[in-house]
């Protein structure tokens, strides 16, 4: 027979205890921080979608050929991009990044082409403060676009 002896139990015990609260005490901070985080990027997000109400444009001008749309901001609120989705007369959708601050007029450019009697849906979007933040559409203030 040999010899060999384990831990006895109340250390094994002992040291079962102390991982599990080690590993729980580590959920618990980092659970802390992604809710605190999450909830900050939410509440920037509702910050700028209630932002929307103020949100005003008009359509000054669109070109088929040079595939450009000049766009008025008649609101009190910085435009900081748009979404635009083709609904008839050809297909494709992009995102344009381009700040219109308000009462001032800007032309954007997108890169798809149309075909006849098409309709582009564009829609205003705000950016939360943060070099990464997604743009957020102010979908309710959206303008169809006939472009011929």
């Amino acid at each position: 027979m040999t010899n060999k002896r384990g831990i006895s139990p109340l250390i094994a015990s002992v040291l079962l205890v102390a991982f599990v609260i080690l590993i729980g005490s580590i959920v618990i901070f980092w659970g802390r921080s992604f809710i605190k985080e999450r909830a900050q990027k939410e509440g920037e997000l509702a910050e700028k979608q209630l932002k929307c109400e103020n949100v005003e444009i008009e359509i000054k001008n669109a070109k088929k050929i040079e595939r450009n749309i000049e766009i008025e901001n008649k609101g009190n609120t910085a435009i900081d991009g748009f979404i635009l989705r083709v609904t008839s007369g050809g297909s494709g959708s992009e995102k344009i990044i381009q700040k219109v601050d308000p009462l001032k007029t800007s032309t954007i450019t997108y890169s798809f082409s149309l075909g006849e009697d098409a309709k582009i849906d564009l829609i205003p979007a705000l950016r939360p403060e943060g070099n990464n933040a997604p743009l957020v559409p102010c979908s309710n203030k959206h303008k169809v676009i006939r472009i011929e």
